[in-house]
């Protein structure tokens, strides 16, 4: 723990427990009558909710990684949607996840001036992000002052994007090894939950919604679009490095069935831009990774192979229908597309979202610099009823869309200085988990560029803070890398 939570809560903690007993009930009694007069004045669910803020607020300053994590919780919908209520405060309304991630700022900058051993973190990406999140703004103001675009509707592109800003908390609050280990591990563990919700909520069906995510397709086989399926992505490719990278790793078959979990409800999705940027992904991989490091790859992938095939051909010879077969059969069916020649009619989406560009271009060659603003619609409804008129597949094409090269520019500057840093550093890191996260972390945002060629997961909603949390987690290993001396063990 850093020396600020130390003396500022340890050493308050510790003063009470020294206390003389007749004190320490009094403070006890005194905290029990603040409870009771909670309950009576606000009721219990209000009350409950006020005692489990100020405890967020508190672990902000001695366990900012858990609060960083209950942020990807509430934006990732492993908290349900319904549960991020919105707050009306005096300058406007805000979200419980809005009011977390400004509270995070809040202890940064507090930090900055009321603690002497604690200072601002200046790092290489932080330029590009400020920059790009700058175009952002302007591209509210170009919404509403140059087209008439209400603030209500502008804003909602930048309050979205405003999540990349949770980069700021990681690199600045997370000050140990053991924070920056807890918050990987917890990033991890959110994707095993996500995963299993999926999982549940399929065997359940529509008669039991244990998600906010949109539920698509028949009774008997249902789609999911959750936006959690980004952190599985990311576990499935960085566990799969961890597999290859470390040596005298116990875990290698634990994080193997971890993967085959992950890899089958990825599958659930039908997700093949991230099926085939996950591909591309280990393809790399595999061209970086040593002769006896692909051995060990290869060896994990043929038992996964190996399990998946045997338990598929028992379900077959017992003649059971499981539903994860016909997830596969489906899949499969979506993949054979590609190379079909249904993918150039409308039967597909890849000439809507050709046309969507065309139409795109038309603004963006009037407005190349600033765009055309945020939630500015740029086409016609390509069918009756369609209200995505504002809506670009394309995530790089959006952004010039919508804030010009101002916004465009710097996304790149910080997309590709994020994965030069990665790619050129990881073999330099010492701590062989660490190594192995840092190459995970950098293939996978490497493969979730690619996929946003025709699906826009960096810029849609505020699921975006994952990225802005594995851009930080590579840049703090990175520095503990170069300056051992600023992390304490503790």
């Amino acid at each position: 723990m850093n020396a600020f939570a130390k003396f500022s809560l340890q050493g308050y903690m510790n003063d009470v427990l020294k206390a003389r007993l007749t004190d320490q009930i009094s403070i006890t009694l005194a905290l029990g009558v603040l409870v009771g007069l909670a309950v009576i004045v606000l009721g219990p669910m209000p009350a409950l909710g006020g005692i489990l803020g100020v405890i967020v607020l508190i672990a902000a300053f001695t366990h900012p990684e858990i609060v960083i994590l209950l942020v990807l919780c509430f934006v990732l919908n492993l908290i349900p949607h319904r549960f991020n209520l919105k707050i009306n405060l005096l300058i406007g309304h805000f979200f419980v996840s809005d009011l977390l991630l400004i509270w995070l700022f809040l202890v940064i900058v507090y930090r900055v001036f009321m603690d002497n051993s604690f200072s601002f973190l200046k790092i290489p990406m932080d330029i590009p992000l400020i920059i790009f999140f700058a175009a952002v703004v302007l591209g509210v103001g170009t919404a509403v002052f140059r087209f008439g675009i209400s603030f209500k509707d502008a804003q909602v592109g930048a309050h979205w994007l405003m999540y990349y800003l949770v980069f700021f908390a990681v690199t600045n609050l997370i000050r140990t090894k053991k924070q920056l280990h807890r918050l990987i591990r917890g990033m991890f563990f959110i994707s095993l939950l996500v995963a299993s919700t999926i999982i549940f909520q399929t065997v359940l069906g529509r008669s039991v919604l244990l998600m906010d995510a949109r539920i698509l397709g028949g009774e008997q086989l249902i789609r999911f679009r959750h936006p959690g399926i980004l952190a599985i992505y990311i576990a499935i490719i960085t566990l799969i490095c961890d597999i290859a990278l470390r040596r005298n790793h116990q875990f290698r078959l634990f994080h193997s069935l971890i993967v085959l979990v992950l890899g089958v409800v990825l599958i659930m999705t039908y997700s093949r831009n991230l099926f085939i940027s996950g591909t591309i992904s280990i393809v790399i991989l595999i061209f970086i990774l040593r002769g006896f490091q692909r051995s060990w790859l290869a060896g994990h992938f043929l038992l996964i192979a190996c399990t998946v095939t045997g338990m598929a051909a028992l379900l077959i010879i017992t003649e059971r229908e499981f539903f994860i077969l016909k997830y596969y059969a489906t899949f499969i069916d979506r993949i054979s597309h590609i190379f079909s020649e249904t993918i150039v009619t409308y039967d597909e989406t890849i000439l809507i979202r050709w046309d969507e560009i065309r139409y795109a271009w038309a603004h963006i060659v009037k407005h190349p610099i600033t765009g055309i603003g945020w939630l500015n619609d740029y086409r016609p409804p390509f069918w009756e009823g369609d209200v995505t008129m504002s809506f670009v597949h394309n995530a790089y094409v959006w952004i010039l869309l919508k804030s010009g090269l101002l916004g465009l520019i710097p996304f790149l500057w910080l997309s590709i200085r994020f994965l030069r840093r990665g790619f050129q550093h990881w073999r330099d890191i010492q701590d062989d988990f660490l190594r192995s996260v840092t190459l995970g972390l950098s293939l996978a945002f490497l493969g979730i560029m690619i996929s946003n060629l025709v699906a826009p997961t960096l810029v849609v909603d505020w699921r975006v803070a994952i990225i802005g949390v594995i851009i930080g987690i590579n840049e703090l290993i990175l520095m503990n890398n170069n300056d051992k001396e600023r992390y304490e063990e503790g």
